[in-house]
């Protein structure tokens, strides 16, 4: 058996006969027992070459070994709950060993913010999850506190607690948020089905779903982490802030098929400055021609994708110089949105792309088009999109109908 097959059917554990939303939360864990099972395979590999001996960390590894493998066959008999808190406890155990014994000093208690809220994504019981955020904040503060283990700690235990309390809050809403517009969702499924509505319908559906994807929350809460971990709580609360208003705005705009320019340009400029937070004074955005575009409306979250791409694919892999990003707007017989950064290029990404086995256009980019072709048709007059590489960059046209 390959090794892409044997991961295929590790993640797949425990999906059987279950629920849409249930089986995103069984193979998301199963993802995770498969990656920490491959660190800890790669940490015992090299332990010996970074002045450290195996020996000193053999009984963590050997737990997590053993807790990680009990998590998969709970997942296999389908006692999820039980799998998702061991996979918690298994987490704080190793954190408050490495933290406590092994890597004094080195502020690995700082994880201890994740614990919490990958156990607000699993576990539905809020009395489970607020118990093991009041047991990461004892853990944060009272071995310092009592010991004098760790060096320094900048923070007051009050506002260690805040840090924590905000952060659950702020996913807590999003999940919520993100399981009424599933709902919803589903609803309007079957009332598609029921009624046979138009395939444009079907696809701005599908849209909505590909926009409430649950990575995407993780992956902002952990560039969260790593601004704690920096020690900067300010833009820490920053970003939280931001982006529980990004997700608010989101969910609102994609019920609607058309939204003011005025909305649109709003969402952008969230998305934009939360990409700057996280890039610090190495990224700049500029909107060229937007005071100049009237009152209209257009098709929601047409541009947000390709903006992503252009700061995913372009943005992100340079290594020198000012990240920029800038959206030229012109009114004609359609809107035309000119989107160009000074990332890799084109080829260098594919390049990039095709050595990490990933596939260039993204789910949410492939329903744009689809609307696009939809909306072509629809109004018959020039709609769609092109890249063309540029110099230093790459260059995408979009061209947007609009309504007075």
């Amino acid at each position: 058996m390959s090794i892409q097959k044997l991961y295929s059917k590790i993640v797949l554990i425990g999906t059987e006969n279950s629920n849409r939303r249930e089986e995103k939360r069984i193979r998301l864990l199963n993802v995770f027992c498969v990656t920490w099972i491959f660190c800890l395979i790669m940490f015992m590999i090299t332990d010996q070459f970074f002045e450290k001996s195996l020996n000193k960390s053999i009984g963590v590894h050997l737990f997590s070994f053993i807790s990680l493998f009990l998590v998969l066959f709970f997942q296999f008999k389908r006692w999820f709950i039980l799998a998702r808190v061991l996979f918690i406890i298994a987490l704080i155990i190793s954190i408050f060993s490495f933290s406590v014994y092994l890597e004094i000093g080195r502020f690995m208690e700082n994880f201890y913010f994740l614990c919490p809220l990958i156990a607000l994504i699993f576990i539905e019981k809020k009395w489970i999850v607020v118990s093991f955020m009041i047991i990461c904040w004892a853990l944060y503060f009272v071995p310092s506190k009592l010991y004098n283990i760790y060096p320094e700690h900048p923070m007051n235990p009050a506002l260690i607690f805040a840090v924590f309390l905000g952060s659950f809050v702020i996913l807590n809403y999003s999940q919520v948020l993100n399981r009424k517009n599933e709902e919803k969702l589903e609803e309007a499924y079957l009332e598609l089905e029921e009624k046979r509505k138009n395939e444009f319908a079907h696809l701005q559906l599908k849209s909505l779903k590909a926009q409430m994807n649950p990575h995407f929350m993780f992956n902002a809460m952990n560039s969260i982490q790593n601004l704690v971990l920096k020690g900067d709580k300010h833009e820490a609360y920053n970003y939280l802030t931001k982006f529980s208003s990004l997700i608010r705005d989101n969910l609102n705009m994609s019920e609607k098929s058309f939204v003011s320019f005025e909305d649109e340009i709003l969402l952008l400029k969230k998305y934009l400055e939360l990409e700057k937070l996280r890039f610090r004074e190495n990224f700049q955005y500029e909107m060229i021609g937007i005071d100049f575009i009237d009152s209209i409306k257009v098709p929601s979250m047409i541009i947000q994708p390709f903006v992503e791409n252009a700061i995913k694919h372009g943005l992100l892999h340079k290594k020198t110089g000012i990240k920029k990003v800038t959206l030229k707007f012109t009114l004609h017989e359609v809107l035309e949105c000119t989107i160009i950064d000074n990332g890799i290029g084109m080829r260098a990404s594919k390049d990039i792309n095709e050595l990490n086995d990933l596939k260039n256009n993204s789910l949410s980019t492939k329903l744009i088009e689809e609307r696009l072709t939809l909306l072509k048709d629809y109004y018959k007059t020039n709609i769609g999109f092109s890249y063309i590489d540029i110099p230093e960059g790459t260059k995408v046209i979009i061209k947007i109908p609009y309504t007075a």
